[in-house]
């Protein structure tokens, strides 16, 4: 540092005296050292140093002068690694606006991701388990589940293949008067059991549905709820509450629900391929495969045609609301007509089936939603009539055909355009019409 030095060079006397200097403080100096002014003879005697005093010595022994490479080694240690992690992801003071808000967002993504993740392993893991554990030992306790045969098994065979003993075979029997053998281990496990709905055929070896029907006192518990009562996302096939079961005798209309299943095979979800095939670029492929759907109740084995498939609005700020759900008994045949008529003119399907007042009506409903967010809340109901006493099962569906212009509810026309052209399809197939 020029100007300065340490240590004094040397005294001068002033009018003969000796004159004592203080010693003082560079106060530009990184060192923050203690030196005094430099005397100005290079001959002046070094020994001579001024007095600085006890006081300005001691200070002066106390200052630590540092260079450069000792400030580097008394750096201050990293944080660790996890220390540094959480400043990289979370806001920490000192951040600007720009990086606080980064880190905001971002963290609320990853928790997102983290809830959405978590959400579907449990849909996954729920539905799995409900597969191959629940419905197998469900199947395992109906003998006439198998949908690709006949069961010819005698009262006497069935009742000897159940788990249960005579006294509880004989108070289920009591409780219910004309139930079928087939549906008596069912009935110990739940008495909420109704009857079985079956949808396949020998042309189909991979079964659509195949489940119990069960009924509560409300259409909510069932929703989220299994054959056994267990809590489950995938709910139950379960009939409306309001519909009559007494005695063998059923509503005109028996309305089953069932939840449309996210992997599009399970529950109802195989419903919506009457109205959009995707196996097929045939429309009416799933049809032809499909023309019946099996229907058995406690007390009776019946077979049923399908007939027609509406795709139905919920929510009256896209259009008309049809109540499809009510009507569960027809008081006239003019009320039946009128619904027949109805529901063929939203129809998707035209078939060879005939109806009359009087047949038992069989409709399957649950949720499907071509629309997405625009109209999120659609269902697709799948109607059959009973086969009639002495009447055949068979179906000729090579009449079958693809309605070109069902009526269809207002977002539908707002969305894609057009207007309903007025009905088109064989009137006459409505007999008591």
């Amino acid at each position: 540092m020029s100007g300065f030095s340490k240590r004094p060079r040397g005294k001068r006397s002033v009018n003969g005296s000796e004159k004592k200097y203080e010693m003082p403080v560079d106060e530009e100096s990184d060192m923050g050292s203690y030196i005094t002014a430099g005397y100005g003879d290079d001959d002046d005697d070094d020994d001579d140093i001024p007095d600085l005093g006890v006081k300005n010595r001691k200070r002066s022994a106390k200052k630590v002068i540092y260079d450069d490479d000792d400030y580097s080694d008394r750096k201050k240690k990293k944080p660790n690694i996890f220390v540094r992690a959480a400043r990289a992801i979370f806001p920490v003071k000192g951040d600007g606006v720009g990086e606080s808000v980064r880190k905001i967002i971002f963290d609320v993504a990853v928790v997102a991701f983290v809830i959405t993740g978590g959400t579907v392993l449990y849909q996954i893991a729920d539905e799995t388990r409900n597969t191959v554990i629940v419905d197998k030992q469900i199947e395992d306790i109906y003998p006439d589940s198998d949908i690709t045969g006949t069961v010819t098994k005698t009262r006497e065979e069935i009742i000897g293949s159940l788990n249960l003993s005579d006294k509880e075979i004989e108070k289920i029997e009591a409780d219910v008067p004309g139930i079928q053998p087939s549906f008596l281990e069912l009935y110990s496990k739940n008495s909420d059991v109704v009857g079985w709905v079956k949808l396949g055929s020998e042309k189909d070896p991979v079964v659509n549905i195949n489940y119990p029907v069960v009924q509560a006192d409300d259409n909510d518990y069932y929703l989220d709820h299994n054959f056994l009562k267990e809590s489950a996302q995938r709910g139950a096939i379960f009939a409306d509450y309001r519909n009559k079961f007494e005695n063998g005798q059923l509503s005109a209309n028996t309305v089953l629900y069932g939840h449309n299943m996210w992997n599009g095979d399970t529950m109802f979800a195989k419903l919506s391929r009457y109205y959009t095939p995707k196996e097929s670029s045939d429309p009416l492929q799933f049809y032809r495969d499909h023309p019946t759907v099996t229907f058995n109740t406690l007390y009776e084995n019946a077979e049923w045609k399908v007939f027609a498939c509406v795709l139905f609005n919920t929510q009256e700020e896209l259009g008309e609301v049809y109540p499809y759900l009510n009507y569960l008994n027809f008081q006239t045949q003019d009320v039946f007509n009128n619904f027949i008529l109805d529901i063929m003119d939203r129809s998707v399907l035209w078939t060879d089936v005939d109806l009359t007042y009087g047949d038992e009506i069989l409709t399957l409903s649950t949720c499907f939603y071509p629309y997405t967010k625009e109209a999120a809340d659609t269902r697709v109901a799948v109607f059959a009539r009973k086969v009639r006493s002495g009447e055949s099962a068979e179906v000729d569906v090579s009449k079958a055909q693809r309605n070109p212009d069902p009526l269809k509810f207002r977002f539908q026309y707002e969305r894609d355009g057009g207007s309903w052209g007025g009905r088109k399809w064989d009137s006459s197939k409505l007999l008591s019409y």
